[in-house]
């Protein structure tokens, strides 16, 4: 079947590349566990529908395989492992959406392919809904809870990190002040989340409460390990850094596939936000450690 201009050909061929891509990526993540019995069938009735869409862009391109399909489908399960199943499905409908404006411009340049390449988006559009409506992940419920509990403990522990750059001398000093400080913080965040949830109305206020409090202390503890590590409080601070860049670029990218925000602004604004505040408080730590003379430490 002639296949049109060199541009035309590209969009047949990456189309059905993509499309045999989905179809492994569906059925990789219908075997894997934690994925309920309702939206694992549905994972593989949308892989039955890719693969029979590989096949219909196959008829007109020829042969159209991936040399790099294999770790296409292996960083695409690992996200699985890190984000979730929804946070996953979102990223993945959203290159779906992309195929769907190239679906209209091959219909649009190939007429005689417009019923059959509507049916396929069609499809697209039913694998997207089948699948948000089936999951029902806690992480994802609960996300308001987790992102308070995480953003305030970056903001507050890279603080009192870079603060104690001018108040201590001993990295043990510096990690013993956070800990503590964190601890105290994740108490009293989950007293006030709980207290919130209540008045709000909100369903199960003690689970929203125990979200909150859990991720500001998993926060806490991963950004206090470098200083029970290592004697250096410079190498510590850095790795510390290294740490809260991490946990940012994590939870700011979970967030923007899940409300389709764009990834870069997000992390942008929060990385500035943070590390504003931290570069405050270096200031106000160095000033305090002169006044009071606790540089020592």
């Amino acid at each position: 079947m002639a296949i049109g201009g060199g541009n035309t050909e590209k969009l047949f061929v990456d189309a059905c590349r993509d499309e045999l891509f989905s179809h492994h990526l569906y059925r990789s993540l219908a075997s894997k566990p934690f994925v309920d019995r309702g939206i694992r069938e549905a994972l593989l009735r949308a892989s039955e529908d890719e693969y029979r869409h590989y096949i219909f862009w196959k008829s007109i391109v020829g042969e159209c395989s991936d040399r790099f399909l294999r770790l296409r489908v292996f960083l695409c399960t690992l996200m699985f492992y890190l984000f979730g199943l929804t946070a996953t499905l979102k990223y993945l409908e959203s290159k779906e959406r992309n195929a769907i404006e190239v679906y209209n411009e091959v219909a649009r340049l190939r007429p005689d392919l417009r019923e059959a390449v509507e049916k396929i988006a069609a499809d697209e559009d039913r694998h997207e809904t089948e699948f948000i409506s089936g999951i029902d992940e806690a992480r994802v419920r609960y996300i308001g809870a987790i992102t308070l509990g995480i953003s305030d403990a970056l903001v507050e522990l890279t603080g009192i990190y870079t603060g104690s750059l001018g108040a201590f001398e001993s990295a043990l000093s510096a990690g013993l002040a956070g800990l503590l400080a964190g601890i105290a913080a994740s108490i009293s965040m989950d007293i006030a989340s709980y207290a919130q949830a209540r008045n709000e109305g909100r369903a199960r206020p003690g689970i929203v409460a125990l979200y909150t409090s859990l991720s500001y202390i998993a926060v806490a503890l991963l950004l206090a390990l470098p200083y029970f590590i290592v004697s250096s409080i410079l190498a510590a601070f850095v790795a510390m850094v290294v740490a809260a860049i991490a946990v940012v670029a994590y939870m700011t990218f979970y967030v923007a596939v899940l409300h389709s925000r764009s990834y870069a602004k997000e992390f942008t604004e929060t990385a500035l936000l943070i590390f504003g505040v931290s570069l405050l408080l270096y200031i106000l730590g160095s000033v305090l450690g002169e006044v009071f003379g606790v540089r020592p430490v």
